[in-house]
C-alpha cells in the first residue's frame, strides 16, 4: 500500500512539473486576442507614418516576448501599405546589424509590441521594442484613447 502511495505522489509530482513547465513556456508568446484590436492597429499606423522614409522599406511586426507574428487577419490590415508590412518571421538579422526580408533582402524596421494592458474602457497602455534601433531609446510605452470610433496616442514615454 506504501509503494503505491508512494508511486502515486511521484507520478503526481512528474505531471505537475511538466504542466508547469508547458505553461511557463506558453506564458512567453503573445496572447493574439488582446493584441489584435483596433487600438493596436491604429498606434502601428501612427508609428509608420512617424517612420516613413522616401526610400522604400519593410515593418516587421511581432507580438509578445519571443515575437509571435500577427495573424494574417491582422495583416491583412496592412495589405495596402507600401512599404509592406510583415511579420517577424519573414525577417532576419545580417552581420552589420540591419534586419532584412528573407525573400527581396529589403531593409526594415521591427516593431515589437510586448506589452498591452487595460487601464480602463477607452484607455490602454502598449509597450512597444524597437529592437534594431541604432540610437536612442528602443522601448516606449504609449497610452492609447478612444474618441469614438477612433484610436489616437494620448502620450509616449520611454520605458524599460
Amino acid at each position: 500500500m506504501k509503494n503505491a502511495l508512494f508511486i502515486v505522489l511521484i507520478l503526481g509530482l512528474v505531471a505537475g512539473g511538466g504542466w508547469w513547465f508547458v505553461s511557463a513556456r506558453d506564458a512567453r508568446h503573445a496572447n493574439m486576442v488582446t493584441m489584435e484590436n483596433a487600438a493596436t492597429e491604429a498606434l502601428l499606423q501612427a508609428i509608420i507614418r512617424e517612420n516613413d522614409a522616401p526610400q522604400p522599406k519593410f515593418y516587421f511586426v511581432g507580438f509578445g516576448t519571443p515575437p509571435t507574428d500577427p495573424s494574417r487577419l491582422f495583416l491583412a490590415r496592412f495589405a495596402t501599405h507600401v512599404p509592406p508590412v510583415r511579420g517577424t518571421s519573414s525577417a532576419t538579422t545580417v552581420r552589420n546589424g540591419l534586419v532584412q526580408e528573407t525573400a527581396s533582402g529589403r531593409t526594415g524596421v521591427v516593431i515589437q509590441v510586448i506589452y498591452f494592458k487595460k487601464i480602463k474602457a477607452g484607455t490602454f497602455d502598449l509597450q512597444v521594442r524597437f529592437p534594431k534601433l541604432a540610437t536612442g531609446p528602443n522601448q516606449f510605452t504609449y497610452r492609447m484613447i478612444q474618441n469614438g470610433t477612433e484610436w489616437g496616442i494620448k502620450y509616449k514615454v520611454p520605458s524599460r
